[in-house]
């Protein structure tokens, strides 16, 4: 281990407010008040002056916006490209062939959280939810699943199995790659192990335990039977454009040819995300200009850009202010931001903690693992990426552990919580289409995703 570390105030206000941050989260409150005075007060010390401060708060925000930008765009299309293709149909289409596969409570089971997953990979869990949601939901509850198992298929498959990794859109493992310094490729691929752990024990876990007792105790009554039996007559009765029919097998189609070569490719990162990106712009305008014309194409896919990046600033302009003041400390963006009076701040800090306390891989691991949940209080499941990168980072430069893996427990263990399975504010989505109570849904998710984060962690510190 390295020498003493000379710590200064701004190191001191880092810590501070980092420890602060934690705090707000688990009060359940808004950081981005925490996270702007954060900034002030660290850029006031840094630079000398009050109007320093003032400038870092700006500069600190617009470092955020640079690091995450191709974030926010990749997933801003996808939506885009799911609001086109939902009004003509296309989307129910899609989905259809697994509806139909439908015979079973547990077979309802499987595929509605198969499918959610799926559709995760390509347009994220939040509209998916909505997506997938109405349309499996009423078959599910129709032979005799629950309303609060296809919740929970909903919830662990999508914000939990597929978002925890984010395979496809990398919005995750991005974040989380740019504060840790290392590539998307390492993370990608130190999460897949430790997601496969997770969700296979908290899957297991879910439908030994909870689902399948569930299933036990539930009954369909011939009243609930025969308005299921309508909606869905309705919905086999509509008559669906040759647009929509075409787009339910080629928009799939296109995307699972592309996912192989870029795989094959050994395309990755934001080359990957860039070929996806316009991938989905391209299949937009086609379909919105066969079903709407010349006429109104136009209008229809600006009009579906616009939904798309609303949809996509909401989810990430709280980020901004929250990854601008962890990105002060850590190094290159802290010299970004501060120019010659950046420092590592993060980086001095935690080897001052590991010279003041006896810790090793096996304490970091798990304590990695606790400070990924807190963060992950927010709701969000991303918010503080940044941070958990950073930290990883720094224990993998004091204590020689593997960065990348240490990193990618810290995605995993934040978005399992925080991304939508066990906080309440963060399963409404699903809440809302199931008619689930939130607090219901979190209180059957909590052992699941426990337990599967408690075996990832296992698993990484062996790995590490």
């Amino acid at each position: 281990m390295e020498g003493a570390v000379q710590l200064t105030a701004a190191h001191w206000v880092y810590a501070a407010f980092v420890i602060l941050i934690f705090v707000v989260l688990a009060l359940r409150r808004d950081t981005a008040i925490i996270s702007v005075i954060g900034m002030f007060l660290l850029g006031w010390i840094l630079l000398g002056n009050p109007i320093g401060g003032l400038q870092a708060i700006f500069n600190g925000m617009v470092r955020a916006g640079t690091v995450l930008l191709d974030v926010v765009f990749i997933i801003s299309i996808v939506v885009a490209l799911a609001k086109g293709l939902e009004p003509m149909g296309a989307i129910y289409l899609m989905v259809r062939p697994a509806r139909q596969l439908m015979r079973t409570p547990a077979l309802a089971f499987w595929i509605t959280g198969i499918v959610m997953y799926i559709a995760a990979l390509f347009i994220w869990p939040s509209p998916a939810t909505a997506l997938v949601g109405a349309i499996l939901f009423p078959a599910a509850l129709s032979v005799g699943l629950p309303a609060i198992s296809t919740a929970m298929a909903i919830n662990l498959f999508g914000h939990g199995v597929c978002l925890s990794t984010d395979l496809v859109i990398q919005g995750a493992p991005k974040l989380t790659a740019e504060a840790a310094g290392v590539p998307v490729g390492e993370i990608i691929a130190a999460s897949i192990p430790l997601n496969i752990v997770a969700s296979v024990v908290a899957l297991v876990v879910a439908w030994f335990l909870v689902v399948r007792k569930d299933i036990a105790a539930h009954t369909v009554t011939e009243t609930e039977y025969l308005k299921f039996e309508e909606e869905r007559a309705k919905a086999e009765a509509r008559e669906y454009p040759t647009a929509a029919k075409v787009a339910a097998w080629l928009v799939p189609l296109v995307f699972l040819v592309e996912v192989i070569i870029l795989i094959v490719m050994k395309i990755r990162g934001g080359d990957a995300t860039a070929v996806l990106g316009g991938t989905a712009l391209i299949l937009l305008s086609i379909f919105c200009m066969w079903q709407h014309g010349f006429r109104k194409g136009p209008e229809s896919i600006t009009d579906c850009v616009r939904e798309g990046f609303m949809f996509g600033m909401k989810v990430f302009a709280p980020v901004f202010t929250v990854a601008g003041f962890y990105l002060m400390g850590v190094p290159g963006h802290a010299e970004a931001i501060f120019g010659e009076a950046g420092k590592p701040l993060i980086i001095d800090l935690i080897k001052a903690l590991s010279n003041a306390i006896p810790v090793n891989k096996v304490i970091v691991g798990f304590m990695h693992t606790v400070l990924s949940g807190i963060t992950g209080l927010d709701g969000s499941g991303f918010n503080d990426l940044p941070l958990m990168g950073a930290l990883a980072a720094s224990w993998g430069q004091a204590l020689n552990l593997k960065t990348s893996t240490l990193a990618a427990l810290g995605q995993i263990s934040m978005i399992w919580i925080g991304g939508g399975t066990i906080i309440p504010w963060a399963v409404l989505p699903v809440s809302a289409i199931t008619g689930v109570p939130a607090i219901d849904l979190c209180r059957k998710n909590f052992w699941p995703c426990i337990t599967g984060l408690l075996a990832a962690t296992i698993v990484a510190i062996i790995l590490m």
